[in-house]
């Protein structure tokens, strides 16, 4: 490892993003971010991770507790959340998620490509400005990115790294619920591929169980509060009928929704069956809308530029496509170079994934981000491959040859 490289890359990232969190102070930006610190000053409190005292289970505990903890060493005695630890605090979450690309791309291509990938992270805009929110794209990016890189390691067939992989992506599913059927698609596609791996069943037996123990004690709670075995939230019928109501357009809408009437008396468990079967009753009603409405959001979900007005500014409008263009442009060139990798389908999986969810629930930028990182370890490997094969350039170096498996 070039520890000096990988260091100064570190410190741009941190520094980034600490610059875009320095900017936002002040702001909370979002309405999910009111529920997330409402949450975490509930957790300081003695009351759990619930939002009132009727709705106990519609956000995952994983970043309320983080706030939390941030809140615990920094808040005292202030009346305010001080919010610029938070900031600061994702900001170095985004230096550690430099460091676990480097890895990544170290091992499926080369050293130099692990560089190059973690650079364009450094330098992503978006993930510099979510980083800057009260959000949770800082936090699932950076236990992703891990989970895969264990995933990939655990090949190996030390259990350590299985066991590890389970902790990360359970951790990554109670702080992004959707997060959670990603579990066992991975672990399955990786099995599937390295099945004549010694160990890989039990490997993968390992990921998925440890996952699941990590959150059995959420799932517990919330069938001693709700009477019902829930591993995520109770929140996924108001997501789906945000994305299907007749008003729809593609883009989040919890404020600007006139819900309906009935669930104002509805136990949370309720509440959510009755928005879901709302929900399903709009798709029946007008089928063609709702796959019209798919495209809408995957154009949103794979923007270049920002969706909300407020950021559609000429200045941010130039930041985005001259960092979208050329990394989308040199993400399907290592797409290219890695095809005989099975690494290589690890990675793609969850863009894969959170693009056809997202066709179905509401489609954003915010949820495309996290996973960008991934993919720009395929960006790494078409820039190292290019300037390997330059006349002139730096010879390949002997883990050049390497096959890009990681191993133990």
């Amino acid at each position: 490892m070039n520890r000096a490289h990988v260091a100064l890359i570190i410190v741009v990232a941190v520094a980034a993003r600490a610059a875009v969190g320095l900017g936002l102070e002040g702001r909370v930006h979002f309405p999910d971010s009111n529920h997330y610190l409402t949450i975490a000053r509930n957790i300081r409190a003695g009351a759990g991770p619930r939002l009132s005292e009727h709705t106990a289970a519609n956000r995952p505990p994983g970043y309320p507790y983080f706030l939390a903890a941030i809140l615990s060493v920094f808040q005292g005695r202030a009346a305010e959340p001080p919010l610029i630890a938070v900031r600061l605090s994702q900001a170095a979450l985004g230096g550690a998620l430099c460091l676990i690309i480097y890895l990544i791309g170290a091992g499926l291509f080369t050293p130099r490509a692990g560089l190059a990938a973690a650079v364009l992270v450094a330098l992503d805009p978006f993930m510099s400005f979510f980083s800057g929110l009260i959000l949770t794209e800082a936090l699932f990016a950076l236990l992703l990115a891990a989970g895969v890189l264990c995933l990939l390691k655990a090949e190996g067939g030390k259990a350590r790294w299985a066991a590890a992989c389970g902790v990360l992506l359970g951790g990554a599913a109670l702080v992004r619920a959707s997060a959670l059927p990603l579990i066992p698609l991975l672990t399955a596609a990786w099995v599937l591929l390295k099945r004549k791996n010694p160990g890989i069943f039990r490997q993968g037996l390992i990921i998925v169980g440890v996952a699941l123990a990590a959150m059995a004690p959420w799932a517990a709670r919330n069938y001693r509060l709700t009477g019902r075995v829930v591993f995520t939230t109770l929140s996924s019928g108001a997501s789906i009928y945000e994305a299907t109501y007749p008003g729809a357009d593609g883009g989040p809408a919890m404020d600007k929704i006139d819900w309906p009437t009935e669930i104002k008396t509805m136990a949370e468990a309720e509440k959510d069956d009755f928005l879901r079967a709302r929900a399903l009753e709009f798709v029946k009603a007008d089928p063609l809308r709702i796959v019209l409405l798919g495209a809408v959001k995957l154009r949103r979900f794979w923007s270049f530029f920002p969706n909300f007005s407020e950021y559609r500014r000429p200045i941010f409008m130039a930041i985005s496509a001259l960092y979208m263009a050329p990394v989308i442009t040199c993400v399907v060139a290592g797409i290219f170079v890695a095809r005989k990798k099975p690494a290589a389908v690890i990675l793609l999986l969850p863009a894969i994934y959170f693009s056809g969810l997202h066709a179905v629930f509401v489609g954003s930028i915010r949820y495309r981000a996290p996973i960008m990182p991934l993919l720009v370890v395929f960006a790494g490997g078409a820039v190292a491959a290019f300037i390997e094969k330059m006349p002139h350039g730096a010879k390949p170096t002997p883990c050049a040859d390497r096959t890009g498996e990681h191993s133990e």
